[in-house]
């Protein structure tokens, strides 16, 4: 299982604990376990008051029942689980003491009868921040728990698994990324929204990479006029075949391991969110502003990195492009949303929104305009697009090229042939992306 957590929230807690250098000190983390059944989300961490001691030693704590059941009401009333969390003052590296061991053995029974789980624990060493953890997805059912912070990178603080081992067929990549930065790679979950011009490059260039699961969702088939576009397609499948089991039928037929998760359907409509809460980054490759939208909401209250792609032209009466462009746009934790960026439209998203028959009623009142107008598409531009968009994903999980200062917004202009890499502070008054 993975405790998935912002990176604001955790170095924030992390610190706190660690200012006594004298003493142990104890902290509770309240998660969510989300749909994947794999995957707790912090949602509250709280340090233990100084009352809340009934020992507290350099190697030795008890905490205080009262104290403990009050700040655990919460997770009753809620369904939470609970991780407790302590610190080894001046240890180099975190373990888990005999004590510690016979504590978790009389606590977790209690959690359990309690809230329904699962419930962990956490070892932060004191000297270096550094963290161990395990969890209970039943009572005497105990396994190694993964910490995985989301900020500027995703990092992961304890793998649960042995890295797995590099194939022959990404004998290149691992020159160029390191070996840690493919075997990332190749235990990524990503999601693609809209498998349409972007969304299909992107896919292809995922599972050339060997990301090891890719959720696609689409609802659309294959017409005429994607074909020119739509890698991976081919002409019989104009009107026949759905664009998500294109992608699942090259990754089968690539071989290099990724699974396809192929869902028919519109993200919020036909697919519930929830079917992609668990993944570790979401690629919105969408031209309709409510799906848009929902992922920007998604990306910050479920601590899941959100790139969102984007491209735009305009055709002269003879159909000669006069201008081009195109956005790459990672929003998510500790970055401005797309809402800040100006990217989602509230006019667009109420049009999105109507059923049907509202929406027929008002384009033929002349309350909408141009509704449903096809967009140019081109295969070069989505390409590029898409490109710089797995490269982004590349730099958020391996940090092959550092994570002090990437980029929130790439911007191209395909006319004068530039890439422009664009700043923007978080608004102080963002209701979706300011910190919580």
């Amino acid at each position: 299982m993975t405790l998935r957590t912002a990176e604001y929230q955790w170095n924030s807690f992390i610190a706190s604990l660690r200012a006594r250098a004298d003493l142990e000190t104890a902290g509770i983390i309240l998660t969510e376990r989300l749909h994947d059944r794999e995957t707790l989300l912090a949602r509250e961490t709280i340090e233990i008051p100084p009352e809340g001691y009934l020992i507290r030693r350099r190697d030795q704590l008890s905490l205080d029942p009262i104290t403990l059941n009050r700040i655990l009401r919460p997770a009753r009333d809620a369904g939470l689980s609970v991780i407790t969390v302590h610190t080894h003052p001046g240890a180099e590296r975190p373990w888990f003491s005999d004590a510690d061991d016979r504590g978790d053995a009389r606590l977790m029974p209690s959690l359990f009868h309690q809230t329904p789980g699962p419930h962990g624990s956490v070892v932060i060493a004191g000297g270096t921040g550094a963290a161990t953890a395990r969890v209970w997805t039943e009572p005497g059912q105990k396994n190694e728990l993964a910490i995985r912070t989301v900020g500027r990178a995703l990092r992961t603080l304890q793998q649960t698994s042995p890295q797995a081992e590099i194939s022959p067929w990404f004998d290149r990549q691992r020159l160029a990324l390191g070996r840690e930065g493919q075997a990332t790679l190749q235990g990524l979950r990503v999601a693609i929204i809209g498998m349409g011009g972007t969304g299909s490059v992107a896919f292809l260039q995922l599972a050339h990479l060997g990301v090891r699961e890719i959720t696609a969702i689409d609802g659309d088939l294959v017409e005429p006029s994607n074909v020119s576009r739509i890698l991976g397609s081919t002409a019989n499948d104009a009107g026949r075949t759905l664009k998500v089991d294109v992608a699942a039928r090259y990754a089968k037929r690539l071989g290099l391991g990724t699974r396809v998760r192929p869902l028919n359907g519109r993200l919020g409509q036909g697919v519930p969110l929830t079917e992609i809460e668990g993944c570790d980054i979401v690629l919105s490759c969408v031209d309709t502003h409510l799906p848009r939208a929902l992922l920007n909401r998604l990306s910050y209250d479920k601590f899941l990195p959100l790139i969102d792609m984007g491209s735009a032209f305009r055709v002269d009466a003879r159909g000669k492009v006069t201008a081009g462009a195109g956005r790459v746009v990672v929003v998510g934790p500790g970055r401005p949303c797309l809402a800040c960026w100006g990217h989602l439209d509230p006019e667009r998203i109420r049009t999105e929104s109507l059923q049907e028959t509202d929406l027929a009623r008002a384009v033929a009142d002349g309350y909408i305009d141009g509704a449903e107008v096809q967009q140019p598409s081109v295969v070069a531009f989505n390409t590029a697009i898409a490109g710089a968009a797995a490269i982004e994903l590349m730099r958020l999980t391996t940090q092959f090229a550092g994570a002090e200062d990437p980029p929130s917004r790439l911007s191209f202009d395909f006319e004068s042939g530039t890439v422009r890499r664009n700043r923007l502070p978080q608004a102080g008054n963002c209701r979706i992306c300011l910190p919580k």
